[in-house]
């Protein structure tokens, strides 16, 4: 047994109550946990003991995931009943009407049916007990209105069920008593060293110790009115946290307690009256409860704890190191590899999706797991970044991965809600208040002093720009005020702006494309696989942040608050193909597992580009590509080139969703038409079967979460369609406009371009220009051009040239040719001729963007390209992947890449 505190040793003790005297801000957050705590101090002992319940209720994770109130009706769904068990115990009111329920004293008939180890049994409970208080009279209609066993209200004309008591006993009385009260009670002796506020921590622990092995919610417990998964009180990813809080509550105050004569009497008796078979008579036998009972039955069920990776592995680590640090060093220090390499195995990060929830969870965990142990042993972070050097990717993945200055995170999988802003780094829980937990401040600073990089201390700037003075929100640093000092010198020297560039994390497979000023930033995404943790069918998905808005977003995170949780049909079709920015084949969801690979990187500096070829997305196809250029017209002011290409299946649609708005065309003439179908929540169809390339569709933003300041810039996303043989239509699609724990159902405007055959295996390339602008458009014209082949024939409808005028006079021409099929010859290498004002371009490549102004080219930017010939003037030959040329002093010159110009 443990005799001694692991990362509370007395002197990080020292060091808390130093700062606590000497800093007016840590005193007062010790005054703060003094109060948090002080209404379990107040409490007589045998009403802290009797606070902890046990299994033989059914837990219920909500009072119904769907339902509403039985008195006001109004909806009330997943989480928003309110329960203040302490100053409304055994009580759960509703939100609108404030109505209390259950309506009888369950109390009281819980208390009668308690056996001598005061656990609830049913059999000896009093069933006269249960009625309406306020309507006490048996002939009242009232008289059994909104009572609940124990097992829920149930309607008796409709059948409805109001599990009252099942959840009040996780969100009441497990939550907000017992656990608050380990917590607070720990947090406040911590702080103050009065150890009266451990004693009482102590009594919880180990009553809960007596009870948590019988727990398991899985087989106890009912989630989303159905069978519930594993856990122990709660379920699997609450009783994964709750079991490491208590576990460091019980770190926090053993040494406090290992000599309490008052804790021993207490307990001992209790245990008598009880009759329990561990007498508590000494210190050793209330530590072997609460090590056996908690910290190390969590070691042993696994199950009970498991919660989203590293979670478990946490846990359970720090677990074994609060029992057995430094004997098991050696132990932890090999299974903390093991942990490293998972978490960090993607691009370093574990891949899950749902990039800023459960993604950004993950590596929460991480960064708290390393901060635990860098407290414990301050050699421990700088060796383990020695180690495992993949470490370096993993907090600058929520960096890379956030746009538009720190506003934005793609919403890839279960994360988020439609449109709306992530204001804050996701990477770690970045608290501005001081916490006894390791503060993701000193961790960052300690990343920056361990690896140079600048943009970490940008970050705790920025995450602290209400509170610099408070740097670094640690109550164990030993010298803030050095540390804010540096952070200041710093910055001076190196800027506050984050160092961001166009990405693409192969491995995650997410690639960003980025340009614009400060304050006019866009970014482009593309996610190229398919599924995963928490993925959706999102395969070749792509997203838009300009204008300060997210103009193509993602629907979010699964509504799973209409009736039957993840397979409401409303959830599932968050998660559909057809719910996404992608091309869908026969109505089915893109295969899940499937990725994609890049084949087509661009970063010039006007033009950048990804091609992905994601065949493997789909099945039975043999083509399904997809290209993306961002092109800035000024600072201000761009727009996207879109290429996509299939071939396989007999019905290929493109979905367009942009941010809510007023949707106008031009240059279609719709009619009413049928559902798209295949369960899409999609209506209103309006068609035009013969779409001529050409015509367009204009969005005026509607801004649904108030990103842009009053009065505002007039935002619209104009998108042009140029696909040949196409119908065009426009929908509606359902979304619900705001969390899980909101119903607020709308119909947006959408855009569905499809073509189908019959029964035929179907090519298409849909071809597309999207253009976001505020007032006015910089777009004067587009137009798709007529490509001729290598061999003097119409070029396939795969290969395609596109001419832009832009509203300022400059000229932009893109090529885009079919990558990868062996043709001229075996060559595979595509080719084709255009003709441009009577001058002939011929380019053999992937991707060619040349601009044009008043004195002739003024930038080329080739992809996956040999050759460009542009009539008898300019000759290019190219060595790279990626070249870019432009007009420096009047000469045309090379500035990425590797190519030989010849002019002439």
């Amino acid at each position: 047994m443990k005799t001694t505190s692991v990362f509370f040793p007395s002197s990080v003790l020292q060091t808390i109550w130093r700062n606590c005297e000497s800093d007016p801000d840590m005193l007062e957050v010790r005054r703060r946990y003094v109060e948090f705590a002080a209404y379990w101090r107040r409490l007589p002992d045998d009403t802290l003991w009797r606070f902890m319940f046990g299994p033989t209720i059914r837990r219920s994770w909500m009072v119904w995931s769907s339902g509403f109130c039985p008195s006001c009706r109004n909806d009330v769904p997943m989480y928003n009943w309110v329960m203040d068990a302490v100053r409304h115990p055994w009580k759960t009111a509703c939100p609108h009407c404030k109505e209390q329920f259950p309506k009888n004293d369950f109390y009281r008939y819980y208390t009668s049916g308690l056996d001598r180890q005061g656990i609830f049994d049913v059999d000896r409970a009093d069933r006269s007990l249960l009625y309406n208080i306020e309507h006490p009279d048996p002939d009242d209609p009232l008289h059994l209105f909104g009572v609940d066993d124990g097992e829920g209200y149930v309607d008796e004309a409709t059948g409805n069920r109001w599990r009252f008591i099942g959840s009040y006993l996780i969100y009441g009385q497990w939550k907000q008593l017992v656990i608050d009260g380990i917590v607070k009670l720990a947090s406040a002796y911590t702080v103050t060293g009065d150890r009266t506020y451990a004693r009482k921590a102590a009594i919880l622990l180990d009553r809960v110790a007596d009870v948590y092995p019988t727990f398991d919610f899985g087989k106890q417990g009912v989630m989303y009115e159905g069978p519930a998964y594993r856990g122990y009180v709660s379920t699997w990813h609450d009783a994964c946290q709750e079991t490491q809080d208590i576990a460091l509550a019980y770190d926090q105050i053993v040494e406090a307690v290992r000599d309490d004569v008052e804790l021993i009497r207490f307990l001992s008796v209790k245990a008598a009256d009880a009759g329990l078979a561990n007498k508590k008579d000494s210190f050793a036998q209330i530590q072997q409860n609460i090590e056996n009972g908690i910290l190390r039955d969590a070691l042993a069920n696994r199950d009970k704890v498991f919660s989203n990776y590293p979670r478990t592995e946490v846990c359970l680590s720090l677990i074994e190191a609060i029992i057995g640090w430094p004997e098991n060093k050696p132990h932890i220090i090999q299974s903390f590899g093991e942990i490293v390499k998972q978490s960090t195995a993607i691009d370093g990060v574990t891949g899950e999706k749902g990039l800023a929830s459960y993604s950004a969870g993950v590596i929460q965990t991480f960064a708290a797991f390393l901060s635990w142990y860098d407290r414990l042993d301050p050699s421990f972070l700088s060796t383990a970044l020695q180690k495992h050097p993949q470490l370096k990717q993993t907090f600058r993945f929520f960096l890379d991965v956030w746009c538009l200055g720190g506003r934005y995170y793609p919403h890839v999988g279960d994360t988020g809600e439609f449109a709306k802003p992530n204001s804050a780094y996701v990477g770690a829980a970045m608290q501005t208040e001081y916490s006894l937990a390791p503060s993701m401040f000193t961790f960052f600073w300690r990343l920056y002093r361990l690896t140079g990089d600048v943009d970490y201390v940008r970050l705790i700037a920025r995450c602290a720009e209400d509170a610099p003075d408070k740097l670094p929100f640690d109550l164990t640093a030993p010298d803030a005020g050095r540390i804010r000092l540096e952070i200041g010198r710093i910055l001076e020297e190196h800027g506050t702006g984050m160092k961001q560039s166009s990405i693409n994390k192969e491995q995650w497979h997410l690639a960003i494309l980025r340009s614009g000023m400060k304050d006019d930033e866009r970014a482009l995404w593309m996610q190229y696989d398919s599924g995963g943790a928490h993925g959706h069918h999102n395969g070749l998905t792509i997203g838009l942040f300009a204008k300060g808005l997210d103009l193509l977003p993602d629907f979010g995170y699964p509504p799973v608050h209409y009736g039957k949780g993840w397979e409401d049909p409303k959830a599932v079709w968050y998660r559909m193909s057809a719910a996404h920015n992608t091309v869908v084949i026969d109505g089915k969801n893109d295969r899940f597992g499937g990725a994609g690979k890049t084949s087509l990187w661009l970063d010039a500096a006007c033009c950048k580009a990804i091609g992905v070829r994601g065949e493997d997305l789909t099945e039975n196809t043999s083509r399904y590509d997809r290209t993306v250029a961002l092109i800035d017209i000024s600072e201000s002011d761009c727009y996207v080139f879109d290429s996509f290409r299939v071939a396989g299946g007999s019905d290929h649609a493109k979905f367009v969703y942009a941010q809510a708005g007023e949707i106008s065309t031009d240059g279609l003439t719709l009619t009413p038409d049928a559902d798209y179908g295949f369960d899409a929540l999609l209506r209103e169809f309006r068609t035009d079967r013969a779409a001529a390339p050409g015509w367009n569709a204009d969005w005026k933003i509607e801004d649904m979460h108030g990103v842009l300041p009053v009065g505002g810039a007039d935002v619209h996303l104009r998108y042009t369609d140029l696909t040949t043989g196409a119908s065009a239509s426009t929908a509606e699609a359902w979304l619900n406009a705001g969390g899980f724990d909101k119903k607020r159902e709308r119909w947006i405007p959408n855009v569905v371009v499809r073509k189908r055959s019959d029964g035929q295996c179907l090519t298409s390339h849909f071809l597309s220009v999207l253009e976001p602008y505020a007032g006015s458009s910089g777009l004067r014209s587009i137009r798709r051009l007529q490509l001729i082949a290598a061999d003097g024939i119409a070029a396939n409808d795969t290969d395609a040239a596109v001419a832009i005028a832009l509203a300022d006079g400059r000229n932009d021409f893109i090529i885009s040719l079919e990558a990868g099929m062996v043709r001229d010859g075996g060559d595979e290498t595509p080719s084709a001729f255009v003709h441009v004002n009577g001058e002939v371009i011929f380019f053999g490549g992937e991707l060619c963007f040349i601009r044009l102004d008043a004195e002739g080219i003024e930038r080329i930017v080739l992809g996956n390209a040999k050759q460009l010939r542009i009539g008898d003037r300019c000759e290019v030959v190219c060595f790279a992947p990626q070249v870019e040329i432009a007009r420096v002093d009047g000469v045309l010159r090379v500035v990425l890449g590797e190519a030989i110009i010849e002019m002439k």
